[in-house]
């Protein structure tokens, strides 16, 4: 029956419409219409599926297309533009977006504090997300040991989130994934490595990385300020500096909303240089470390009666010593990428759960090249480069 499961799960976005069609591959390359340079993080949507494809830093977009489907690619600093898949005669097809004229952003002086604007933008972003609901996302982590990658990993992750605002409920069914490269086995325990999917996820959908800046002491801490958006008129930003005269380990805040619904598209953080400095020495459940480098960004999208959580980019640098008192610098990238969403959730035995947090700890499982055929983010001719290279440096099997 598991078998039966995850057969069903591969083919329920693939296949569901083949037998009314052949399957269309779809290259796109993405360029900025004025300058002709590539624009990466351009949200490219097939409609009539509920599917959303990211174009890479060399701006392109690979995907499956079996029916015709309007397709409609959307970018914060470019005008949105609505293709007919019908259109799309050549491969790579080539498509341009007109930059919005660069307007000056402009200070909102409102009568309530940004701190109970945002504390109101929570709660309703919390009651509006979609429950329950299955994502389909491409998740991937690169891992870097004394500035040298050593790591990679990938997978199709089914989150099949439950519950209630503020209290979500995660199951991870994992439809293929690999690991190449096993990152420090010698430094500490490969349990204890990676993000944890199920923790990085509720902590999005939850807005717990928001929380610190709720607290009635963060005013003495932080500068709240609120600006236009250049582009969306309905949109406002707001950025939660750290005092300068404060000498913590702080991040600078970003938060991107509908100021109408109350609604939050994009979160995000990063901890300035002149903070780095305090950072404490925290313990790593196995390891002691000091963290120099913290950052992420996270984006929702709210359409047809849906509002979810879309991607995320999340990196964590910290130097760290084991109880042998070795010491290493380690980085970690994790990308989660949501390609299909859907209220109904696929029946599953509790057994087929993952309860490890990373895929770093299961077994390889694959069936296609999904990284190129399913990714929704297609690895770049340098991001390639860097997955060979690991595999080329591990032990080879003389058996």
């Amino acid at each position: 029956m598991r078998k039966l499961f995850y057969f069903v799960l591969l083919l329920i976005s693939t296949f569901t419409f083949a037998q009314k069609g052949e399957k269309k591959d779809i290259v796109l390359v993405i360029k900025n219409k004025e300058t002709d340079e590539v624009i990466s993080k351009v949200t490219v949507s097939v409609v009539k599926y509920n599917q959303n494809y990211f174009s890479n830093e060399e701006g392109i977009v690979k995907f499956e297309l079996v029916k015709p489907s309007k397709i409609m690619l959307s970018h914060p600093d470019f005008k949105d533009v609505v293709l007919q898949s019908t259109q799309i005669k050549e491969t790579p097809f080539v498509v341009y977006l007109q930059p919005f004229s660069q307007e000056i952003e402009e200070v909102i002086i409102t009568n309530k504090h940004p701190q109970t604007i945002l504390k109101k933008l929570i709660e309703v972003s919390e009651d509006n997300l979609t429950l329950p609901v299955r994502l389909k996302v491409y998740a991937r982590e690169f891992y870097k040991s004394n500035g040298k990658y050593v790591s990679y990993n990938d997978g199709l992750v089914n989150f099949c989130l439950n519950g209630k605002p503020n209290a979500v409920r995660i199951d991870l069914l994992i439809e293929q994934n690999r690991t190449i490269g096993l990152p420090d086995n010698d430094f500490f325990d490969r349990t204890t490595l990676g993000y944890n999917l199920n923790d990085i996820v509720k902590n999005y959908y939850e807005f717990n990385y928001l929380k610190k800046v709720l607290e009635s002491k963060a005013k003495k801490k932080f500068d709240y300020e609120i600006k236009t958006h250049k582009q969306n008129p309905n949109w406002y930003i707001m950025v939660i500096r750290p005092k300068a005269e404060v000498e913590e380990f702080l991040p600078e805040y970003k938060i991107v909303y509908d100021f109408k619904k109350n609604i939050i598209f994009e979160i995000g953080y990063d901890v300035p240089v002149e903070k780095i400095y305090f950072a404490d020495v925290t313990n790593f459940k196995v390891i002691k470390g000091s963290i120099f480098k913290s950052n992420f960004t996270a984006t929702y999208k709210q359409e047809n009666g849906f509002y979810f959580l879309l991607s995320s980019k999340e990196e964590i640098g910290f130097k760290a010593q084991n109880k042998k008192g070795i010491k290493k610098d380690i980085e970690i990238t994790n990308y989660l990428i949501t390609t299909e969403h859907s209220k109904k959730l696929v029946p599953y035995d509790p057994i087929d759960v993952f309860k490890d947090k990373s895929l770093i700890n299961k077994k390889d499982k694959i069936i296609t090249d999904y990284w190129e055929e399913n990714s929704g983010l297609v690895l770049t001719t340098e991001e390639k480069k860097i997955i060979q290279e690991i595999n080329q440096s591990q032990p080879k099997n003389l058996d």
